[in-house]
Formats: C-alpha cells, structure tokens, sequence
C-alpha cells in the first residue's frame, strides 16, 4: 500500500520520539505530532501509523515497536533502532548511485549550487553504507535530514521559471496571515538554509526582492511572459547573516565579544565573509566585528551563545541583547 507524504513525516516524528528512550505516551506522540506539522491526528491514525512501522512491507522499516505497561508508553525494544537506519539492497545502492551521479552534473549549474549539499550528503550516505553496512546508523553518523521536503511540483515550477527567466503567477500564505490574493513575482534563486527552502524572487506589486519560503506557496504557476534582468545572488546575501535581507538599508558594523573559552571555536567556524578580528586576548576574550544587516536570525545567533558573548556595538543591538538576557534571567526566576 503506498505512503503519503504526510504519514512519512509522522513516522519521522513517532521515530524521533521514540529514540529518546523516554517511553512517550500515545498523547506525547499526538502533541508532538501536532506541534511540528501544525495539524491534530486521532488515536486511530496514530494506531495504524505505528502498525505501518512495524508491520507495513512496502515501507521496511519493520519497527521494533513495543508498549511499556510500567511506564505507560512506546519504545523501541532494540535500543540504537532507527528507521532511517533500515538497510538498502544492493540494488537500490546501485541506483543511489546513479542517481548521485546525474544530480552532480548539475552542481555548477548557476542557480541550482544549492543543491549541492544534499548532494554531498547522499554521496557520503553511498560511501559508508557500502563500507560498514550501516545506513545512517545515528550512533556513527548523524545528518540533518528534515522531516518535509518542498512540494515537488512548486520546486520544479520554480527551477523551470529561474530558467527560462519566465514570470510567476503565486499564492502565498505567510505563518501569521491570510493567503494572499493571486500576483506575480520573477523568480531569481533557490536558496536552501536551516533544512527549508526559499525562493528569492522580484514581486513586482511590492517593486522589491523578497525571500519567500517554498513551503508557504499554496499555488504557483508559468506565465508566458518573461524577464530580462539578471540577479547577483552573491552581491544580494552579501550582507545577510542568513537568508534575510533588509531591503534599502545600509548594513551596520556590529562588534561582539566572545568569552576565552568559545574563541577557537569561533575562529574555527567563523561568523561571517566581512569578520574582523579586532583583538584576541587570553584573558578578555575575542573581539570581532562583522557588517551584517540587523535581522532575527543574528538575534537567534548571539542568543545562541548565552553569556559566552557580549554585543558591543551598536547601542541599538547591545540594549536589545541586554533585554533579552534580562527576560531570561526571569524567565528562570532569578
């Protein structure tokens, strides 16, 4: 019987839960379900979804699936089983291959460089699974592989319009809003970041590039008609500290210091192509400057450094940063 996409993406999470060993009820499932694809299952969906893991050939997962009376909940009765662990024939391995090897060709290709990193990935998956047997087997290797990949007719669309340079008629439902009424866009890029994918596109009723998230298209159609104009993808993101660009404004020099403890890490990951090193002291810490526009994914950024990091400049960002430190501090009741 075949499986939808949104079963597999609930397997996913039944799966993920289910390797944390810590015996999720069936409402811990449901919950998790829920919160991550945004929409509710029933108990009966979510019995025949774990029958299908366990028992559904077309699938092979085979799970070891069992309940927990003690505990009042679900794992795994062998403990590092995973179904993104399930072996592959010799078969499949051969048409992974082939498969690696037309969508390599096809890396250099200008706007389609962003898929060169699944790429990487599949090729890698190829060359130790052949070796050691185990297909990602997350106690050896573990990649980030989301749990929704981008509606492939939308994601075709968008290729064949960057393409052949031809106009783009949309829909468009943003997370908080109302989808939006039909309008045209020139689509420029396919850019993948955090495991989603956007599409950089002129809308022409806004007279601007913007970055939409391929996944929020509720439809998405060719025109006949197309463009003449050509997009420099790496002047555009040149700025940016991740996929947002804050459009008719300069960038701003931003100065951070990292506690002694993060400074090779740091240095050995880097921030950002305009990064400075200003000063790296043993003692005081590495202080660096990178010129980047003001967006929420710096924010998430030096959050993600906790009190390893101090944003110096500018004033604007330092008393945001000191907010957000301050609304931590309470939120943990100090």
């Amino acid at each position: 019987m075949p499986v939808n996409k949104d079963a597999l993406g609930r397997y996913r999470i039944i799966d993920e839960m289910l390797k944390r060993r810590s015996f999720p009820s069936k409402e811990d499932l449901m919950d998790a379900i829920e919160n991550r694809l945004g929409y509710s299952i029933s108990s009966r969906t979510l019995d025949e979804d774990i029958n299908n893991m366990r028992n559904n050939e077309d699938l092979g997962y085979m799970a070891p699936i069992a309940y927990d009376k003690t505990r009042k909940g679900y794992y795994y009765q062998t403990p590092d089983y995973s179904i993104t662990g399930v072996p592959i024939s010799r078969d499949d391995i051969e048409k992974l291959r082939y498969a690696a090897d037309i969508l390599n060709q096809f890396s250099g290709v200008p706007y389609l460089a962003e898929i060169h990193r699944p790429i990487e990935q599949l090729e890698r998956i190829i060359r130790v699974g052949s070796a050691t047997g185990q297909w990602l087997n997350r106690q050896v290797i573990q990649m980030e592989v989301p749990a929704e990949w981008p509606e492939k007719g939308i994601f075709e669309t968008a290729v064949e319009g960057i393409l052949q340079k031809r106009i783009m008629t949309v829909r468009y439902k943003p997370f908080s809003g109302e989808e939006s009424q039909p309008y045209r866009i020139r689509p420029y890029l396919l850019k993948e970041f955090n495991n989603r994918w956007y599409l950089v596109a002129f809308a022409e009723h806004r007279n601007e590039v913007r970055n939409y998230g391929l996944d929020r298209f509720t439809e998405a159609g060719l025109t006949a008609e197309t463009y003449h104009e050509t997009f420099d993808a790496e002047a555009y993101f040149a700025y940016a500290m991740g996929i947002t660009v804050v459009n008719n404004t300069a960038p701003v020099a931003v100065e951070l210091l990292f506690a002694p403890e993060s400074a090779a890490y740091v240095l050995s990951t880097g921030l950002h192509a305009t990064q400075e090193i200003i000063e790296n002291h043993p003692q005081k810490g590495l202080h660096m400057r990178i010129t980047v526009h003001l967006s929420e994914e710096l924010n998430m950024f030096i959050r993600s450094y906790g009190s390893r990091v101090q944003v110096l400049k500018p004033v604007s960002l330092r008393e945001h940063w000191l907010e957000d430190m301050r609304k931590g501090l309470e939120r943990a009741g100090a």
